[in-house]
């Protein structure tokens, strides 16, 4: 059985101000942000956030496809404008992925044209995969 979960977004993190200041300067509110030593979760509040971040995610679905995650999320980003590389001199920034698959053979592709959007918005896209045995 083949599924697999993504998490794609954009991040900007190692702040001190309040993230509202994040969110006057880029114009739109975050999808998810938190502050150091916030807890993870209440399923483990002892776990703490080690830094602050300001985070636009793709809001789809985890089984969504990549793609869509990444379609969604550079359209957010086109959508900033001039505000965009505005906040990437001011602060540390990136485009997070996780993916999980639970498959023997996961294959991963974005088309040329989407890459080539990232790139016109001076964003760098590397990946890491993770293979998790199903069993």
């Amino acid at each position: 059985m083949k599924r697999l979960e993504h998490h794609v977004y954009f991040a900007i993190f190692g702040f001190q101000e309040d993230p509202e200041a994040i969110t006057a300067q880029a114009g739109v509110p975050p999808d998810d942000c938190w502050r150091q030593g916030e807890p993870y979760s209440e399923l483990a509040p002892e776990a703490r956030r080690l830094d602050n971040r300001w985070l636009l995610t793709s809001g789809l679905d985890q089984q969504a496809s990549h793609r869509d995650h990444f379609e969604v999320l550079v359209e957010k980003l086109e959508q900033l404008g001039d505000r965009l590389p505005a906040l990437r001199r001011r602060y540390r920034c990136g485009i997070g992925v996780s993916q999980y698959f639970f498959m023997d053979d996961p294959a991963f592709y974005l088309p040329a044209e989407l890459m080539a959007r990232f790139k016109a918005l001076d964003l760098t896209l590397t990946f890491d995969q993770l293979g998790l045995d199903s069993h």
